[in-house]
């Protein structure tokens, strides 16, 4: 492979590549390819397009012919979107204890810790170090395109940790580096795992590990009405997040330091079963020695999003019942069979108009109900290359508010196992769900890695799992989450100089970045073992996870139990069994 197509970049082909990956004119499709990417350039008819690495590249092209490709036979190439989950606790994660231990003291020094998030406020005290520069060493921000963009990439806008100091000096500081976070919550995971002391009222996990934020871009409105997303929904396209993973890396290597990555965002809009392209990616970062991946396992848990049933021997069909709230845009149902089983679909609306099995073949089929003003778009994929599974997209514009019936027609059962998925928090209403629902298997997409530490969240101040902490096990039946840590009324830094409380799993995925921050510089940068990657990290903290005696372990709630890194460097060090 040519050097310049090694890793990530983007190169030229007909116009300027940053106008067509922000301009919503133009659209994205993140496609896998093997040796020459030319037959892509030639099927998408691209104008241009970005490397990730070897396998896969991120394609620009026209609006039509993207629309054209996701109403044919083929949507794998549509990114997915995913949003964010998050609306004293280092102590009780075994943390603090290493800030002021008097043999191992960890903060988390020579260590970087990357989020691709929401941004962060630069100059929260939360990230000013006692000589009154930044800890931040730098900032891609995708959604500004009036600076240079980082080496190797063609969008967005780069902010050195430079920029940043002569911005905390000035004035006005955002007339310097104009990168805003507006919803916080990029701010506040990167205060919980690596803030500074802010009086007695607060400490991060690692407070001198260094930070470096990638402000996630919106989702393009044409990806959105695909989805049938609301367009005031917080959504990130998944070509983005792996740019900006990448970038984490880059930044890393060229300071030859370790990286923990953490991630609290996630989607229903996947398998569920860690095949998913943005998975693979990241299974392959992780696996890389001084690089660590932390994944939020999703706020999914007890929303009735989720619907798994065992389709019984010799029944003609199943039927299912969706709750639909009033003034719903749209909703966009997942339906995965357990290969090698394929099933049909009907459907029955809340006023009666009934639409009869629709024969699994491999194109859309569009229904109007005219007494309802509903289009139902209806498309099976009878193999998903990335699963070996059966999948049937459901596309419901406007639906009718009321209890819709989703029939299961068995067509080839041998497992008898199928799974629905709705989308996820934040993007359809409170008040849309399963009638009957499914809690296990709502981890979400990254969240079903194999190699990543994936999250959930737990409320430290009575040690009750958090509610809507997504559950495991995969679709695939791998156990997830590992681990479980602080997520529920966490205290952390907000935006404008704030402190504010956060609850999610993505607070907890933030407690165990630093953790692993703090085993990073212990391990690489003090010499203790220089080839810790995730799955040593992984190993490391499950050993010495706290279980209640109430419980088995593992199990699909709590993984192996809760961080306490304490115990951790205690069954290191065989003191403890």
């Amino acid at each position: 492979m040519d050097e310049d197509k090694k890793l990530q970049g983007s190169e030229l082909i007909r116009i300027d590549c940053r106008e067509a990956i922000v301009s919503e004119d133009f659209a994205d499709l993140i496609v896998a390819y093997e040796g020459n990417i030319t037959q892509a350039l030639i099927d998408y008819n691209a104008i241009c397009y970005q490397i990730i690495n070897e396998n896969v590249a991120v394609l620009h092209t026209s609006l039509a012919i993207s629309i054209a490709i996701g109403t044919s036979d083929d949507i794998r190439n549509i990114p997915r979107l995913l949003g964010p989950y998050g609306t004293l606790s280092v102590d009780r994660s075994g943390i603090l204890p290493f800030h002021t231990h008097p043999y191992i003291p960890l903060r988390g020094t020579g260590v970087i810790i990357g989020f691709v998030d929401s941004g962060i406020d630069y100059t929260n005290p939360a990230f000013i170090k006692r000589n009154n520069t930044s800890k931040i060493l730098s900032i891609w921000d995708q959604t500004i395109q009036e600076g240079l963009p980082p080496s190797n990439f063609q969008y967005g806008t780069e902010y050195t940790n430079n920029d940043i100091n002569i911005a905390l000096q000035s004035e006005n500081p955002y007339e310097v580096v104009p990168s805003i976070d507006e919803t916080g919550h990029g701010t506040f995971l990167a205060g919980i795992a690596a803030g500074v002391a802010i009086d007695d009222t607060f400490v991060g996990a690692a407070p001198e590990a260094d930070v470096i934020m990638v402000k996630l871009k919106p989702g393009k409105k044409y990806i959105r009405d695909f989805y049938l997303i609301e367009e005031d929904a917080i959504v990130y396209q998944d070509n983005d997040i792996i740019m900006g993973i990448q970038y984490l890396v880059d930044k890393a290597a060229s300071v030859n330091r370790p990286l923990v990555i953490c991630l609290g965002i996630g989607t229903n809009l996947d398998g569920h079963d860690g095949t998913s392209l943005l998975e693979e990616f990241i299974n392959t970062i992780g696996d890389i020695t001084g690089k660590a991946i932390i994944v939020a396992a999703g706020n999914e848990a007890n929303l009735r999003h989720h619907f798994t049933n065992v389709y019984p021997y010799n029944t003609p069909y199943q039927d299912t019942e969706v709750i639909v709230g009033g003034n719903e845009r749209g909703l966009f149902i997942n339906i995965w069979a357990q290969a090698p089983d394929i099933y049909s679909i009907a459907i029955l609306s809340p006023t009666g108009e009934f639409i009869s099995r629709v024969p699994p073949i491999e194109r859309w089929k569009e229904y109007t109900l005219w007494l309802e003003r509903t289009e139902i778009y209806i498309k099976y994929i009878s193999i998903e290359p990335r699963t070996g599974s059966q999948l049937i997209l459901i596309r419901i514009k406007e639906p009718t508010e009321g209890v819709w019936t989703l029939r299961i027609i068995g067509e080839v059962v041998v497992v008898g196992q199928y799974s629905i998925y709705l989308d996820r928090e934040g993007w359809i209403l409170p008040t849309t769900s399963f009638f009957i629902s499914s809690i296990f298997s709502t981890v979400t997409v990254p969240g079903t890695a194999k190699t990543p530490i994936t999250v959930g969240a737990y409320n430290h101040y009575d040690e009750s799992l958090y509610i809507s902490s997504g559950r495991g096990p995969t679709r695939a039946g791998v156990l997830k989450p590992e681990l479980v840590a602080p997520g529920v009324n966490v205290i952390g830094p907000l935006p404008f100089n704030q402190l504010g409380v956060m609850t999610g799993t993505s607070v907890a995925a933030a407690h165990v970045a630093g953790a692993a921050a703090l085993l990073f510089q212990w391990g690489i940068v003090l010499g203790n073992n220089p080839q810790m990657n995730t799955r040593a990290i992984k190993q490391i903290l499950i050993r010495g996870a706290e279980r209640k005696g109430l419980y088995e372990f593992p199990n699909n709630l709590w993984g192996y139990g809760m961080l306490n890194l304490f115990r951790s460097f205690e069954i290191l060090r065989g003191r403890r069994s």
